[in-house]
C-alpha cells in the first residue's frame, strides 16, 4: 500500500472514530432529553447558583445522573468497538500496545468534560427531575432502548438523505443545471 493510501486509510479511520465519539455525545444528549416534555411543567430557574455549595451539589447530581444512565460504561463500549475496528486494519501491532492504549483512556475524564455542558443547559432542579425520571421503569427502559432507537433512526435518516440527494441531482440534470451522470 502506498504512503498516500495509508495516510488516506488512517484519516478515514480517525474520521470514523470521531463520528462514533460524536454518536456517544448525541446518545448521551438524547438519553437525558428524550422525555423532556415530562418536565416541561417545571419552572426553569435561569439564575446562576449563588454559592459554591450549590455548584458542588449540582456537579454531584450530574455525576449521579451520568452513573444512572451508564455514561462510563457506554464510553468504554464505544472505545472497545473503536479499537477493534482499528486493530483489524493493523494486525502487525501486538495486543500489548492496544491494551496499554485502552488503559490510558479514563472515562472519568470524559465525564469531567461533559459536566460543564449539563451545568450550562440544566438547572440543579432539572437534573434532580431527570434523576427521578431515570429511576422509574420507563426511564430505565428509555436508557436501554434509546441507543437502538437512535441507530435505527440514523439508518433511516441516512437512506432518506441519500434518496433526497438522488432526486435533487435528477432534477438538476432535468433542468440543465448539471450534466447527466454516466
Amino acid at each position: 500500500m502506498s504512503d498516500l493510501a495509508k495516510s488516506y486509510s488512517i484519516k478515514n479511520k480517525f474520521k470514523s472514530m470521531k463520528r462514533k465519539f460524536w454518536l456517544v455525545a448525541v446518545i448521551l444528549s438524547l438519553v437525558t432529553t428524550y422525555n423532556r416534555a415530562a418536565f416541561a411543567q417545571s419552572p426553569t430557574n435561569t439564575i446562576a447558583p449563588s454559592s459554591n455549595a450549590q455548584e458542588i451539589e449540582k456537579t454531584n447530581n450530574i455525576k449521579k445522573l451520568f452513573e444512572l444512565i451508564g455514561v462510563k460504561n457506554l464510553s468504554r463500549q464505544i472505545l472497545t468497538e473503536l479499537l477493534n475496528n482499528v486493530k483489524s486494519d493493523y494486525p502487525q501491532v501486538p495486543q500489548k500496545f492496544w491494551d496499554k492504549f485502552a488503559a490510558e483512556f479514563k472515562s472519568d475524564d470524559l465525564v469531567d468534560e461533559i459536566i460543564p455542558i449539563y451545568k450550562k443547559y440544566y438547572t440543579n432542579e432539572e437534573i434532580k427531575q431527570l434523576i427521578t425520571f431515570y429511576q422509574t421503569p420507563l426511564g430505565q427502559k428509555t436508557i436501554t432502548v434509546l441507543p437502538q432507537v437512535y441507530q435505527e433512526s440514523y439508518d433511516i435518516g441516512r437512506k432518506y438523505g441519500r434518496a433526497a440527494a438522488q432526486r435533487a441531482l435528477k432534477k438538476l440534470e432535468a433542468e440543465g443545471y448539471i450534466r447527466p451522470s454516466k
